[in-house]
């Protein structure tokens, strides 16, 4: 009689497994949606987008919520860049350097990259292989080109990051509320 609990204990065990590994192959090999593929789209989008409008506006309302982080060359850097972003030149740097500079930015606001343009994939390339060692970042949804274009005021030259408490600054460029730019 032993023998026949562990026998129906066993097959119970082994169906529960084989349904569970049923269930992951479904669900991980099952093509999804396009409704689904749009959400996550979306989803991904608002966690790690960020507006240089909102950007421009936390600067106006005294807010420095995010370490912003120019990826361009250091020598176009020091000829324009968006005033508080720190420089690391990962056009010129290896997996290894761009993992050191990165480890080396304070933890205690979001990260914030941008590159040459909304169109330009360093900032994303970046961005996933930081992802890939356990460091999360976020980018601007423009790059240099769009900033120095539609945000002059924002821009300083110089090594530095620059302060956004000596620069003069246009009057809020974007709506307020849940649905801002």
């Amino acid at each position: 009689m032993k023998e026949g609990y562990k026998l129906l204990a066993l097959c119970f065990l082994a169906g529960a497994i084989s349904g569970a590994v049923a269930s992951i192959a479904i669900n991980h090999f099952t093509p999804k949606s396009s409704e689904q593929m749009i959400a996550e789209f979306y989803a991904t989008e608002t966690a790690v987008g960020v507006s240089p409008a909102d950007y421009a506006a936390d600067l106006n309302s005294g807010i420095l919520d995010g370490t912003a982080v120019d990826l361009r060359s250091a020598a176009e850097y020091n000829a324009g860049h968006l005033v508080t972003a720190v420089n690391i030149p990962a056009v010129s740097m290896d997996r290894a350097q761009v993992l050191a500079a990165f480890a080396a930015l304070p933890k205690d606001k979001p990260i914030i990259t941008y590159c040459y343009s909304g169109y330009c994939m360093l900032s994303r390339q970046v961005g996933n292989v930081l992802a890939e060692n356990g460091m999360y970042v976020k980018h601007f949804t423009a790059g240099w080109y769009e900033i120095n274009r539609d945000y002059p005021e924002y821009v300083v030259n110089g090594t530095q990051p620059g302060s956004w408490k000596n620069a003069t600054y246009v009057t809020g460029v974007c709506t307020t509320g849940e649905f801002r730019c």
